[in-house]
């Protein structure tokens, strides 16, 4: 199993990799604008997001809506030990700055320390399938916090639609997400959290 993660995180990255900045963005904007529209956008008081790096969906502008609507937005940042995760605040017009693995990141201490169910927590990840199972970097860090701190929040991953793919390989470890936006398409995912508690 570990092979054909491995295979499929490759061969994936390339695809990103090569996509165009134009074709980044406007598919950001899309995925944006298909997020925004939806009502756990509107419901949600806190939401987390992520600072985009090698072609993943870009944030900025989910910020800049969050903002205009007072959400309170929070940016992970990779401790520096490099073993975990930790949510710090960005607040308004706060520019943020280089972090672990030269990742922006808000410069503040204003952690998360809690969330609710209609807390929005916005996942980028290599793959995904519509069954909501997600393939990262490997490092394990997004559900390893997804276990403990965000259990309670909805989670969302965002992504360009060719990283949805057919079958993830999962093990016992890895977490998934409630609903998957691309810029065609808004995916209710299977057999996750919310068909179990239902």
């Amino acid at each position: 199993m570990l092979a054909e993660k491995r295979r499929l995180r490759t061969l994936l990255r390339q695809r990103r990799r090569a996509l165009s900045a134009q074709d980044v963005r406007k598919n950001s904007q899309r995925i944006a604008a298909r997020l925004c529209a939806q009502a756990m956008f509107h419901q949600a008081r806190q939401i987390l997001l992520y600072s985009s790096d090698e072609n993943e969906v870009e944030t900025e502008g989910l910020w800049q809506a969050a903002c205009r609507r007072g959400i309170d937005v929070y940016y992970p940042r990779v401790t520096a030990d490099k073993q975990e995760v930790e949510f710090v605040r960005r607040h308004d017009n706060e520019p943020l700055i280089p972090g672990v693995f030269d990742i922006p990141v808000p410069p503040g201490e204003d952690l998360l320390t809690s969330v609710a169910q209609t807390d929005l927590v916005l996942i980028p990840g290599v793959g995904f399938d519509r069954a909501g199972h997600r393939l990262g970097r490997g490092r394990g860090y997004y559900d390893r916090v997804l276990r403990n701190l965000l259990a309670g929040a909805l989670r969302v991953g965002l992504a360009h639609d060719y990283q949805i793919v057919s079958h993830i390989p999962i093990d016992e470890h890895d977490e998934r997400v409630d609903y998957i936006v691309t810029e065609k398409r808004l995916i209710e995912c299977v057999g996750t959290r919310l068909r179990k508690d239902a």
